[in-house]
C-alpha cells in the first residue's frame, strides 16, 4: 500500500513540476480590451499606435477579449471584419491595470440581390477610412481597410453613380482617386499609396533584415545614441527595415514579444542598396523559481501526510 502511495504522489509531483516548467511567467500590469460585436465568427484585430497588428481574435459569444500591458506600446484601434459584412473600425483607449475597456463594434451587412459590381481599394496601411463618393458629392459608402490594407464595396449599377474614393488616416496625407461604376459582376481595383505627413527626406538606403522565431514580435533598431531609430514587426520569420545610410547609425536590434525574453543583437549599417541579415531568436520566459519551490514543498507535505496515514 505504501509503495502504491509513494508512486502516486511521485507522479503528481512530477506532473506539477512539468506544468510549472511549461508555464510562462508574464509580468507587468495588464488591463482588458473587450470588443463586443453581434456577428459571431468575425475577426477582431487590435492595432497599436504604430499601425502594427498586436493580436487577432475571433468574436465568440458576442465578444473577444485582449489582455494588454499598460506599460507596452499603446493600442488605439480595433478592426473587425467578417464575410458578407463591411469592415468596421473603432477607437480604443488603453485600460488601467486590472480594468476592462469595452469597445462596441457594429458590422453592416453587404447588400444582397440586384445588379452589382465591386470596388476593391488597396492601400499600404491598415485601418484607413475609405469613403466612396457619389457624383452628387455625398458619401455613398464608407468603411475601413482590414489588416491587409484592403476593403471591398458592393456597388449597385442602377444606383446613384460613384465618382471617387477618399482615403484618410491620422498621420497620413488624404488621397482622392477618381473611379467609375463597375459593371455587373465585375471588380474594379484601385491601388492607393498613402504618404506619411512626416516623411524622412532624402538619403541613400540599405536594409537591415532581422530574423526571429516568433511571429508578430516587435523589432526596434537602436541608434548609437541609445534611442529607437526604426521599428518593425516579424512577419514570415523576418522584418526588413530600410535605414538611411546618411542618418544616425544604428548598432543594435532589440526583439520583444509577450511571454518571451527580450533579445538584443549587434548590427552594422548596410551600404546603399545592400541588405544585411541578423538573427535574434527569442526564448520563452522561464517559470518563477518561487513557484517551483512552493510546488516542491506541497509535494513533500503530501508524501509525508500519506506515509503517516499508512
Amino acid at each position: 500500500m505504501k509503495k502504491t502511495s509513494y508512486l502516486f504522489i511521485a507522479l503528481i509531483v512530477l506532473f506539477l513540476f512539468a506544468g510549472a516548467a511549461s508555464a510562462q511567467t508574464i509580468g507587468g500590469d495588464k488591463g482588458v480590451v473587450q470588443v463586443t460585436c453581434d456577428v459571431n465568427g468575425a475577426s477582431a484585430s487590435l492595432i497599436s499606435i504604430n499601425g502594427d497588428v498586436v493580436e487577432t481574435k475571433t468574436i465568440t459569444n458576442g465578444m473577444a477579449e485582449f489582455y494588454v500591458y499598460t506599460t507596452g506600446t499603446p493600442v488605439n484601434q480595433v478592426i473587425v471584419s467578417a464575410d458578407g459584412y463591411y469592415t468596421a473600425s473603432a477607437s480604443v483607449s488603453v485600460p488601467a491595470a486590472g480594468e476592462t475597456t469595452v469597445v462596441p463594434v457594429t458590422l453592416e451587412a453587404k447588400p444582397v440581390g440586384g445588379d452589382r459590381g465591386f470596388l476593391q481599394v488597396n492601400t499600404n496601411i491598415i485601418g484607413a477610412k475609405v469613403d466612396v463618393m457619389s457624383i452628387s458629392g455625398s458619401v455613398a459608402e464608407t468603411g475601413y481597410t482590414d489588416i491587409n490594407g484592403k476593403i471591398e464595396f458592393a456597388i449597385f449599377t442602377t444606383g446613384t453613380p460613384i465618382s471617387s474614393v477618399v482615403v484618410s488616416a491620422p498621420g497620413w496625407v488624404t488621397q482622392t482617386v477618381t473611379v467609375s461604376v463597375p459593371a455587373k459582376g465585375q471588380t474594379e481595383t484601385v491601388n492607393i499609396e498613402m504618404v506619411s505627413t512626416n516623411p524622412i527626406i532624402g538619403g541613400d538606403q540599405g536594409v537591415i533584415s532581422v530574423t526571429s522565431n516568433v511571429e508578430g514580435a516587435k523589432v526596434e533598431l537602436i541608434s548609437i545614441s541609445g534611442s529607437v531609430g526604426y521599428t518593425g514587426t516579424i512577419s514570415n520569420g523576418k522584418a526588413d527595415i530600410a535605414v538611411f545610410t546618411t542618418g544616425t547609425p544604428v548598432n543594435q536590434a532589440r526583439v520583444s514579444a509577450t511571454g518571451y525574453q527580450t533579445a538584443t543583437v549587434g548590427v552594422i549599417m548596410p551600404s546603399k542598396g545592400e541588405t544585411l541579415t541578423f538573427n535574434a531568436p527569442l526564448n520563452a520566459t522561464p517559470a518563477s523559481p518561487m513557484g517551483f519551490a512552493i510546488l516542491g514543498l506541497l509535494g513533500v507535505i503530501g508524501v509525508v501526510a500519506l506515509v503517516r496515514r499508512d
